[in-house]
């Protein structure tokens, strides 16, 4: 598809023509942050449609009727479709996040059709599948897109307006975006076809290490217990599918001992995945290691991040930015100064929604 001209995503020249400004009185990197657990949206699409994505077990490869749970809503002009997002959560998070309802409803507006997925064993998909995603979750990711595409393809055959295959993109928030990144990195096809027609990613872990290192900071101990608690009852709700591995006392007793991100991951994420420990999960999992050895998989890619992202260190998005070859095309790369951990908050809006938004429409 050609890209449309009029938005120019050169890092320096979108920040220079829409730059982010804090609204009042979210200011500082932990109110951006917090704002969006202060909104209660218990609004629900009325266009809506369950689609479940089959998967195979994590460790033997075969479909045991493991499934992911998607919800697409679709522009009210079909007929000037853009194209299908894939919109993925964060850690400890599901489709009824707000931030992910609100940039799904932004992307629909703007006539893309959305995929808002429940990651293996997140919110309503609990009982769809045994275990629960990890940050390089890969095979999942590839699976449930291509039953999917196939799925476009036989649902929208008869529309004689659709000349070529719909473009699916994907949009991840936090941790979701690691994981397309992942998935896109580890996807090789025999006609060198992308997983994706391009991924953008909001304040994104590229470094699981430095990640760890930063939510183990005494400032984050709050932000810590928060996510352990939603990790904590994301687990204890599928403790018939983990109880094959450990009986309900024994699963009830290892989590009320876990404290951090790190043990919960080092307890159940790591050996869960086949990893041989922590440290070996973090790495492998962390795209920054593999970006530029195997950038040849990704698709035009938008990575957007804060400075004063309380979660998740920018200095390797920065890195990233400095080490590549200013002519690539392929990787856009927006760090503003103010904006938190997917927080963006300003007086217009969300302004990674916006951003996000100008960059699909410039396929």
């Amino acid at each position: 598809m050609a890209r449309n001209s009029n938005i120019s995503f050169k890092s320096s020249d979108y920040l220079n023509k829409n730059p982010f400004n804090e609204k009042f009185p979210w200011l500082g990197g932990d109110l951006q942050t917090l704002r969006d657990t202060f909104v209660f949206d218990t609004s629900q699409s009325k266009t809506n449609k369950k689609i479940l994505l089959p998967i195979n077990n994590i460790l033997t490869g075969k479909f045991e009727r493991d499934y992911l749970l998607g919800f697409l809503e679709l522009p009210e002009k079909f007929d000037s479709l853009k194209g299908i997002v894939l919109i993925t959560h964060g850690l400890g998070g599901s489709t009824k996040r707000f931030g992910l309802k609100r940039i799904a409803k932004k992307l629909v507006n703007n006539g893309f059709g959305v995929l808002k997925l429940n990651l293996r064993g997140a919110g309503s998909a609990r009982y769809l599948a045994k275990g629960n995603y990890s940050a390089r979750c890969s095979n999942d990711i590839v699976s449930a897109l291509k039953f999917f595409r196939k799925l476009l393809n036989y649902e929208f055959k008869d529309f004689n307006n659709i000349k070529e295959d719909i473009p699916i993109f994907g949009v991840g928030l936090s941790l979701g975006g690691t994981i397309l990144l992942n998935a896109c990195l580890d996807y090789t096809s025999e006609n060198s076809e992308k997983l994706l027609d391009g991924l953008a990613c909001v304040s994104s872990p590229l470094d699981l290490i430095s990640c760890s290192n930063c939510i183990e900071r005494p400032r984050n101990s709050l932000y810590q217990k928060w996510l352990i608690q939603r990790l904590k009852r994301q687990l204890w709700d599928g403790y018939r599918n983990e109880g094959i591995l450990l009986s309900k006392s024994k699963l009830s007793k290892t989590i009320k001992g876990l404290k951090t991100i790190g043990e919960f991951d080092a307890k159940f994420t790591a050996p869960s995945w086949g990893f041989k420990s922590l440290e070996d999960y973090y790495l492998q999992s962390s795209p920054i290691f593999r970006i530029q050895k195997f950038i040849m998989n990704l698709p035009p890619t938008l990575l957007i991040h804060a400075k004063d992202d309380p979660w998740v260190p920018y200095e390797s998005t920065l890195n990233l930015k400095k080490s590549l070859d200013e002519s690539l095309d392929k990787l856009h790369i927006l760090i503003t100064n103010k904006g938190g951990h997917n927080g963006f908050h300003s007086n217009y809006g969300c302004w990674s929604d916006e951003a996000v938004k100008n960059w699909l429409l410039t396929f």
